[in-house]
């Protein structure tokens, strides 16, 4: 009996056990069988509930071989956990015609978190390259989730309707490494002004513990990324992001009051916890890095270089209107710490604090701003630094740093120095730059990801002399 017993239990293991799905343009959805020799011919197939195919804990395998590796499909849905991939050596691509009403190339479900999509091209579709579904609503499911703890990496997402990525409320701890995002807005018109324009690298609302490291976003419609609607503990590292049409990072931004958890964020603060660091922001038309109605933000290490030609300026803090909904709470930033960045521009401000009499007065931020240990320089003149508050006369419509300073009491440490980068953001050897920041207990590499050792550099850079062992790059970009 327990031998019978034990072959049953091994019988039913193997039958329940995780398959690979291999999927090719060359195969055939009638007569394949998943296999490298009976390929499936589409993912959607695949995906299909319907079609009782793919299971948790499964592998659908693209093959992706030069010249017949493209998959017009579109919103491919994930709707258990899985492993997606390209075939190892190859890049499969998913193509979205940007004609096909409500799509989105790839769209992840709740009931698939913890999926990893990996080593893929996306693009097209008249909205996302990847959409984080949820089934959180304040009033109907409070308890509910997005798809979470999911991992993208390694994926080329370009020319996109709207956004590059999409993150929906409760969508946790989604992790984006490794990629390149690039072409944003391609549903627009040429004609549609730049500032109507909304299609975001990485938009993220209300999705918790995201973590966004070594990639490449650039050449985007509006912001590179943000994380906004009560976003909590995210982390935004050794990133590149250039030539965007308004920002490059916003910490926090402006969600619509139904979007809020408000249990657990009762004052509507936009970003809790929010640390960025070690990235490159080139090319904003307007704030470099934004902080809007962010608590305890940490904003450390980063260089920003040519931002906020519009307006706005490198570091900005921004005020949060959330619809002008009367039950929504719109607050000022709180507790930021902002120390080592390195601030290049060519006319646009290097530091603004907003203020607007709607309401019967917002202000942009509580108290001091909390700067230090920064590197400013504008090649068109000195670094303008503005506050807007009442509080703020003397910095009105600008003032130099050494006002700004004394009226701020802020920045104590920081100098306006003709500082410069190369094209990667990286320094050179003569850098004044080198050796004048501070150490900072969140910050340990550096954008390359190379360890941070005395003396430590402002900037995304700590400058390593060429012939010194240091560690492996840990970035793609």
């Amino acid at each position: 009996m327990i031998r019978i017993l034990l072959a049953f239990v091994m019988l039913h293991s193997a039958s329940v056990a995780a398959r690979e799905w291999i999927v090719s343009p060359s195969g055939d959805d009638s007569e394949g069988q998943g296999t490298l020799a009976k390929p499936y011919r589409t993912l959607t197939h695949v995906l299909e509930t319907g079609n009782d195919i793919v299971h948790a804990g499964d592998t659908v395998t693209l093959r992706g071989p030069p010249g017949k590796n493209v998959y017009a499909e579109c919103s491919a849905r994930l709707l258990v956990k899985i492993n997606l991939r390209s075939y190892p050596g190859e890049r499969a691509h998913i193509q979205c015609d940007t004609s096909v009403e409500d799509s989105s190339v790839l769209r992840i479900d709740a009931d698939a978190s913890g999926s990893l999509v990996s080593n893929l091209e996306l693009s097209g579709s008249q909205w996302y390259g990847v959409k984080m579904d949820t089934d959180w609503d304040r009033n109907t499911k409070p308890n509910g989730i997005g798809a979470s703890h999911v991992t993208l990496e390694n994926l080329e997402i370009h020319d996109t309707g709207h956004d590059g990525i999409k993150i929906t409320p409760k969508s946790n701890h989604v992790t984006i490494r490794h990629s390149e995002i690039r072409n944003t807005g391609v549903a627009y018109s040429a004609d549609t002004p730049a500032d109507e324009r909304n299609a975001d690298g990485i938009d993220n609302v209300g999705g918790s513990n995201m973590l966004v490291e070594d990639n490449y976003i650039h050449d985007i419609a509006s912001t590179g990324l943000y994380f906004k609607g009560g976003a909590s503990d995210v982390v935004v590292q050794r990133n590149r992001i250039e030539n965007v049409g308004s920002a490059g990072i916003r910490v926090g931004f402006d969600t619509s009051e139904e979007f809020f958890d408000t249990d657990a964020n009762p004052k509507y603060y936009e970003s809790i916890r929010g640390i960025v660091r070690n990235n490159v922001i080139r090319n904003a038309r307007y704030a470099g890095i934004g902080i809007h109605a962010s608590l305890d933000a940490i904003v450390v290490n980063n260089t920003i270089v040519n931002t906020a030609s519009k307006g706005q300026a490198a570091i900005f803090f921004g005020i949060s209107f959330q619809d002008d909904d009367p039950a929504a709470g719109r607050p000022p930033s709180v507790n930021p710490l902002i120390r080592n960045n390195l601030v290049i521009q060519n006319g646009g401000d290097c530091v603004e604090i907003r203020w607007s009499p709607k309401f019967a007065g917002l202000a942009a931020l509580t108290g001091n701003p909390n700067t230090d240990w920064n590197g400013y320089y504008n090649s068109s003149g000195s670094c303008r630094f503005v506050d807007w508050r009442p509080s703020a006369l003397v910095l009105l419509g600008g003032a130099p740093l050494a006002r700004w300073q004394s009226h701020e009491e802020t920045d104590s440490h920081s100098v306006e120095m003709p500082f410069a980068v190369d094209e990667t953001g990286h320094l050179s050897a003569k850098s004044p730059a080198v050796g004048r920041g501070v150490n900072i207990k969140q910050v340990t590499d550096d954008i390359d990801g190379e360890r941070r050792s005395v003396p430590y550099d402002i900037g995304a850079d700590q400058f390593v002399e060429v012939g010194i062992s240091a560690p492996a790059k840990a970035r793609k970009y």
